[in-house]
């Protein structure tokens, strides 16, 4: 009786520093990822201010999750277009353009898992000589949930990735065009 008493005793502990550790964690995280594209920003805007056209450029696409489906709403460009997109593999999620500008880029909010998480992105150009950098940024606020501020430390990883190769195709679709 004594030792499983103190299994249960260790257990509860660990759990409660985790939770108490959990709570320590920072309350937002962001992930920031850049490259550099020669071209305009007339060139770039219209693939990353449609959502239509982030297919061509993004790495969310059915060639990854062969099940992921996508609908459009709102208007074809700017601010109101709408991209849901669901699927087993690759999960629910619903991007809205809140902002755009062909001089500086786009904002938007990323809803994923029906408000299980909720994201504020942008990408951003500004102009470099003849070349054009372009930032893209994920900012989540993780709240107080201590869960979700240990699931914050791995967003840098997941989507950190999946940006840089959204970036790279991005750039090459735009360098390659006619």
């Amino acid at each position: 009786m004594k030792r499983w008493h103190k299994i249960v005793l260790g257990t509860s502990g660990v759990i409660a520093a985790l939770i108490a550790c959990g709570w320590l964690l920072p309350s937002t995280q962001q992930v920031e990822r850049q490259t550099i594209i020669r071209a305009t920003p007339k060139a770039v805007f219209p693939l990353i201010a449609t959502l239509k056209r982030w297919p061509e450029w993004t790495a969310w696409t059915v060639d990854r999750f062969p099940d992921l489906v996508i609908r459009f709403e709102g208007p074809d460009t700017g601010p109101g277009a709408i991209m849901v997109a669901s699927g087993k593999s690759s999960g629910d999620g619903t991007v809205t353009i809140t902002h755009a500008d062909v001089a500086s880029g786009i904002h938007y909010t990323l809803d994923f898992s029906h408000g299980t998480q909720l994201f504020d992105g942008a990408i951003s150009m500004s102009p470099q000589g003849d070349d054009l950098a372009m930032t893209w940024k994920l900012t989540a606020d993780l709240g107080a949930n201590p869960f979700k501020r240990w699931a914050g430390l791995a967003m840098g990883a997941l989507m950190g990735t999946d940006m840089a190769i959204g970036l790279e195709k991005l750039r090459k679709r735009v360098e390659h065009s006619p």
